[in-house]
């Protein structure tokens, strides 16, 4: 099976590669593509480009240490970036059909506002983890659809034809890429948030400091 978890990754921190590294070794992924958005459907604004991001994500995947692979699917496609779509296109250049879909409950609780997302839920499984602060209650309020396919047996989400959702528990990471671009702005250094590598891409390339 293959992980997929897409992101801005602005930048990208531990609060994304613990949770990969847990989930990877609990369900064997074969990899985990890493997924920078080229552009928001909510007009979200990032602080660096898409090449600088897709850039610190490679650097991740480039560690003997996982199994992250880093993918430009969607700064190949240009445009805004559709969950729905760039499944599609994995699942053609990859020729494989068991993909999973990897979200924070946070986003995870907006997915029925998503392009084609009733579509999603027939195309891959989706593992949902669990965030600091997220609202666990508004999931009974979801979609009957999406309340029909969530299960916490890990067998079940594995071998059933019909897609599943599981919801992971795991001890709440408190990590966000805001808190890092504030801390580097105000020139301190993010120990423990982001792996130095990097920070070191950062301090090269002169990302989130202030401009002179």
């Amino acid at each position: 099976m293959i992980g997929v978890f897409g992101g801005s990754f602005d930048p990208i921190h531990f609060g994304h590669i613990e949770p990969l590294t847990e989930l990877s070794e609990i369900f064997d992924f074969s990899e985990i593509r890493l997924i920078p958005t080229h552009q928001s459907p909510i007009n979200k604004l990032f602080s660096a480009s898409a090449d600088h991001r897709y850039r610190m994500a490679a650097i991740i995947a480039s560690s003997g240490s996982n199994n992250f692979v880093s993918d430009d699917v969607e700064l190949r496609k240009e445009g805004i970036s559709y969950t729905y779509e760039t499944i599609k296109i994995i699942k053609k250049e990859t020729n494989k059909e068991d993909l999973c879909l990897i979200l924070g409950l946070d986003v995870f609780l907006n997915i029925e506002t998503w392009y084609n997302y009733l579509e999603i839920l027939k195309e891959v499984n989706i593992i949902v983890i669990n965030r600091p602060d997220s609202d666990v209650k508004k999931i009974e309020n979801m979609n009957f659809e999406i309340l029909d396919r969530i299960t916490s047996n890990k067998i079940d989400f594995l071998k059933n034809e019909k897609k599943q959702i599981f919801f992971y528990q795991m001890s709440s990471i408190n990590i966000s890429s805001t808190k890092i671009r504030d801390m580097i702005r105000k020139g301190k250094n993010p120990v423990g948030l982001i792996p130095g590598s990097i920070m070191s891409y950062i301090k090269r390339n002169k990302l989130y400091m202030e401009k002179i």
